[in-house]
């Protein structure tokens, strides 16, 4: 009888934690209500490095998907990377990579390369 007892409350505790690996439903409405994909790749292959420059106009500007797209462009840059407040970032550096920072509103607060 113990044993039986022991495995069924194990085998309850391993529901548990996996229930607890499953999504949080509270955060998906948010992640859909901006539509820009980060880490997006352009068809064509780049050798160059991302330039910043042209496009740091669009600071204060909201960010939708053909402007992320437009941005990623005129920066040369061969992958797009877009950061929400609080969201964890690798810290590797990509001379390719154009990275986009947004306020929890969707507007452009920074561009930069790397």
């Amino acid at each position: 009888m113990t044993g039986t007892l022991a495995r069924t409350a194990l085998f309850g505790l391993g529901l548990a934690l996996l229930a607890a690996c499953g999504s949080n439903p509270e955060k998906a409405p948010e992640a859909a209500a901006t539509k820009v994909t980060a880490n997006s790749e352009p068809s064509a292959d780049f050798d160059s490095r991302c330039d910043a420059d042209p496009i740091h106009e669009l600071i204060g500007k909201t960010l939708d998907n053909q402007l992320a797209t437009e941005a990623r462009d005129q920066a040369d840059a061969r992958f797009l990377r877009i950061t929400r407040p609080n969201q964890p970032v690798t810290m590797d550096y990509n001379p390719q990579r154009l990275n986009i920072d947004i306020d929890d509103a969707g507007v452009i607060l920074q561009v930069s390369c790397g």
